[in-house]
């Protein structure tokens, strides 16, 4: 995988300065697209992700830190399902979406900011 120099695109995400001043780690993250735009995150229990079904849910392995699933479940024509949640993944929720329209954009935005080599989808 290609990730790029800039700290917001560095696989982990970079930590909300608020969650760093109230102590609480990781609970709060950023990550940013392609246009630069970062996205805020909250941390859940990998157990929840199937609770925020309609929101878009980034997981990550906790020892590698690399990003290795960004989705919402009922993605139309899923090509990469949701993984098997195992005990080194974090899950992640983006809750400030507006609506479908504002998490397919964001979904789009990122997945190619994270994953460098993919090409942005026609929206």
């Amino acid at each position: 995988m290609q990730y790029s120099l800039f700290d917001d695109h560095l696989p982990g995400g970079t930590s909300a300065r608020v969650s760093e001043e109230l102590g609480s780690g990781s609970q709060f993250k950023y990550w940013s697209g392609t246009s630069g735009h970062r996205y805020l995150f909250t941390r859940i229990s990998p157990e929840e992700t199937a609770d925020y079904a309609e929101n878009l849910v980034l997981i990550k392995d906790g020892k590698s830190e690399a990003v290795i699933w960004l989705g919402y479940m009922g993605m139309p024509n899923e090509k990469n399902p949701m993984p098997v949640i195992k005990s080194s993944h974090e899950a992640y929720v983006h809750l400030l979406a507006a609506d479908s329209v504002e998490r397919d954009h964001a979904h789009n935005d990122l997945r190619t900011g994270i994953f460098s080599y993919i090409k942005p989808e026609d929206e």
